[in-house]
């Protein structure tokens, strides 16, 4: 007994001190082996799917293959996604063992990778090239693709590098992006760099500009009527971002970026900034409105490309309107995105200073955890309530705003379908509106890391998909230019 606690002490620490996804998962394989719960995950029946219907899929899939019958496999294809799409989303089968879930999940979304492959690679009698990429970008596009949105946190955000750099090092960074307030200078970092000029940015941080804030004195801030100097700002975000629309973003590094900002004026609503709907708009300017906190940096008027001018004019977009950080209204914007991008699946990396002790127990299991749900939610639904109440007041006075933007801060929601949220330290919170040192950026980064590790395996089985998709899609294009050549 003495000899099992030591080792599991050990393996716990091999765990938390681990420097890469393969040292975790090597001590976390051990430490479900030691729990007996490896023998879970070669279980032949867990109650959360549907394994006798599943196999059968399977053997049907197995058996058009080997008979090269493509058109039955897509409606087996069709009818088996369509059927078990929702047991495969269950939270659940990640909760049981440290390094993975069960081994029917794998085997089941082999079967589905390699029919669509066969679809992808072999004839169908009677469909040409361009029709067969046709019918895949239709089952793409009824299927959905995964999104990832990067929430604020000020100094807590550069933890996003570190989350974003274990799933880049393992190819599951998705392409479409979120981001607002430090989540956005996260986000548009990524966004307007190509594959090189983004390995470069993940493999060195040390060249990341760190000098985002610098304090006002207490008499210029007052009669500035904000905290900080937002030229600073600008030059951080120029520094890390350079200067691009969100056009020439998309088509310098084929990624979808997506920047939450918010209005001041509550007649105004809040805008999901993009290539799709604000083509011309600068993205370091979107970024610089959605990192402007209220009483921290003032309010940002956008601007954008000008479509008469050279490559570095630009010109007021929408000159009448001024906007704010996008945490306000829209930290995590899940319907706008869902709606322009398709989007079916959502992974959120949250930081933000004031959520993030709120949704730590959200993915714990137990009767400790529920009870803490039960009660956030509960504080959550009256603060909310008792806001929305006073923002209707007849007499709402001079502090109808901050009323309006507390209420908005306390209604929206915060998590996403898979979840990875820094974890708070009380001796943190001395540094979240502080430049990070060379040794903090480093920490923040480790502690993403070590944030998505846990996370991965349910990330690479549930947007296996939509990957599968990108890569048929992708090689059927290729043959269209060919034939057409």
């Amino acid at each position: 007994m003495k000899h099992a606690s030591k080792t599991r002490k050990q393996l716990q620490q091999q765990l938390e001190q681990a420097q890469d996804y393969e040292q975790w998962c090597e001590a976390a394989t051990a430490l479900d082996d030691l729990d007996g719960l490896l023998a879970w995950r070669e279980q032949e029946e867990t109650g959360m799917l549907h394994e006798s219907l599943m196999r059968k899929h399977m053997g049907l899939m197995a058996h058009c293959r080997q008979n090269g019958d493509t058109r039955r496999l897509i409606r087996i294809l069709q009818e088996s996604l369509y059927r078990h799409l929702g047991e495969l989303s269950n939270p659940d089968l990640y909760t049981v063992a440290r390094s993975g879930t069960n081994r029917l999940v794998g085997e089941f979304l082999d079967a589905v990778e390699t029919s669509m492959e066969f679809i992808c690679d072999h004839p169908i009698p009677e469909v040409s090239t361009a029709r067969k990429l046709k019918m895949f970008r239709d089952a793409e596009r009824v299927y959905g693709r995964p999104a990832l949105m990067l929430s604020g946190g000020a100094a807590f955000g550069i933890y996003h590098i570190g989350v974003t750099r274990a799933l880049w090092r393992q190819d599951l960074l998705p392409d479409v992006m979120a981001g607002s307030s430090m989540g956005a200078i996260v986000a548009g970092a990524i966004c307007t760099r190509n594959k090189q000029e983004l390995a470069d940015f993940f493999n060195h941080p040390e060249r990341i500009h760190l000098n985002a804030f610098r304090w006002l004195g207490v008499a210029e801030g007052l009669r500035a009527g904000h905290a900080m100097d937002p030229r600073q700002l600008q030059e951080h975000v120029q520094h890390n971002l350079g200067s691009v629309s969100f056009k020439e973003a998309y088509e310098h590094s084929g990624r979808n970026l997506n920047i939450s900002v918010s209005p001041t004026r509550t007649q105004q609503k809040p805008r999901l900034l993009n290539w799709l709907s604000s083509p011309a708009v600068l993205v370091d300017s979107a970024v610089m409105a959605s990192c402007a906190v209220p009483g921290i940096f003032p309010p940002v008027t956008l601007r954008a490309r000008d479509s008469d001018g050279g490559i570095d004019s630009s010109v007021p977009y929408m000159p009448t309107e001024s906007w704010i950080d996008g945490s306000v209204h829209g930290d995590l914007p899940l319907m706008r995105m869902a709606r322009l991008h398709n989007v079916n699946k959502t992974i959120v990396s949250q930081a933000n200073p004031h959520v993030v002790p709120f949704i730590s127990h959200h993915d714990q299991s137990g009767l400790s955890a529920w009870a803490k749900r039960a009660a956030v939610s509960l504080a959550h639904g009256q603060i909310a309530t008792a806001l929305k109440l006073t923002k209707q007041s007849p007499h709402p006075g001079i502090i109808r705003p901050l009323i309006e933007q507390a209420h908005a801060m306390t209604s929206q929601q915060y998590l996403g379908d898979i979840n990875i949220h820094f974890s708070p330290r009380a001796s943190l919170y001395r540094k979240v509106l502080s430049n990070p040192s060379p040794e903090d950026l480093e920490m923040f980064i480790n502690l993403g890391e070590q944030a998505t590790w846990p996370r991965l395996a349910m990330i690479k089985n549930q947007t296996r998909i939509s990957r599968a998709f990108d890569r048929c899609i992708a090689t059927l294009e290729e043959e269209a230019v060919q034939h057409k050549s």
